[in-house]
């Protein structure tokens, strides 16, 4: 089956999990998970959901999860989703948070569809074929990454929450947290942002990374290396500190932003 194939199949099933979820906004409390991050009720329902769609319409095909871990080995094509990126913007009622359905093979992100249904935005990649925003006002639009250009005043870079416990800035323009990985993310993918900061796990970017990536972005580690995606895994190393950009501005925003636990020369 092409790629084109699969997305015409998870499309309409991620806008299901869409609709699931907001069914149970404003509605649902949330619980503090092990690692301390809160889950809720509606990330349950809505993985399972997603869960299922996708056994059902690509038998045998791994599947990994937030909540429930991996089905199925990891040779061959691996399906990442994360029910509701940005739980805690969902449980205080805040819009940026969505459903994220991305395919990786080889440990290379070729399909992702996510879907910010409060904001109305869908947005769809497939590898070779570019990356789009689709909304009910604009329809269909392309997205590219802009050339690199210093950051100014009103130039924004997106942080997690907890920055200044963990890392070091120094950025001329905007530090904005919305509560979603992927929503930072796609504000690169869009050049709304000049850069995102972030420490995930695969489900957290398996479906931005291939709208990152055909929109002409790149994922690094803060160290310079190259993201294997796979990494990311449960059980795997150490997550590491990554940053997103146009493949010029990686370099530039390497040079504005470190880890405080490993120190920077920037920081003296």
């Amino acid at each position: 089956m092409n790629l084109e194939a699969r997305l015409d199949r998870v499309l309409p099933l991620v806008r299901q999990a869409s609709e699931l979820a907001l069914s149970h906004f404003g509605r649902v409390q949330g619980r503090t998970k092990q690692d301390q991050t809160v889950v809720s009720q509606a990330d349950e329902e809505v993985e399972r959901l997603l869960v299922e769609g996708l056994q059902r319409r690509f038998p045998g095909e791994t599947i990994v999860g937030e909540e429930g871990g991996a089905t199925g080995s990891l040779q061959g094509p691996i399906w990442s989703v994360d029910p509701i990126d940005g739980t805690s913007a969902y449980l205080t009622r805040l819009p940026h948070w969505g459903v994220s359905v991305g395919l990786l093979v080889e440990g290379r992100p070729v399909l992702g569809v996510v879907d910010l249904p409060l904001l109305g935005e869908t947005y769809l990649a497939v590898a070779g074929t570019g990356a789009w925003m689709q909304t009910h006002r604009w329809g269909r639009q392309a997205l590219r990454v802009p050339p690199w250009s210093e950051p100014g005043p009103e130039s924004m870079l997106c942080i997690p929450s907890n920055l200044h416990r963990r890392f070091g800035v120094r950025f001329p323009g905007k530090l904005r947290s919305l509560g979603s990985t992927v929503a930072h993310v796609l504000l690169v993918a869009r050049g709304d942002a000049c850069g995102a900061l972030m420490r995930v796990h695969l489900w957290d970017l398996a479906g931005c990374a291939a709208i990152l990536a055909e929109a002409g972005g790149r994922l690094e580690t803060l160290d310079a290396r190259p993201l294997d995606l796979l990494e990311l895994l449960p059980g795997g190393p150490p997550l590491p500190d990554v940053l997103a950009s146009s493949p010029a501005g990686l370099a530039e925003m390497r040079a504005r932003v470190w880890n405080l636990a490993q120190g920077s020369a920037q920081a003296t």
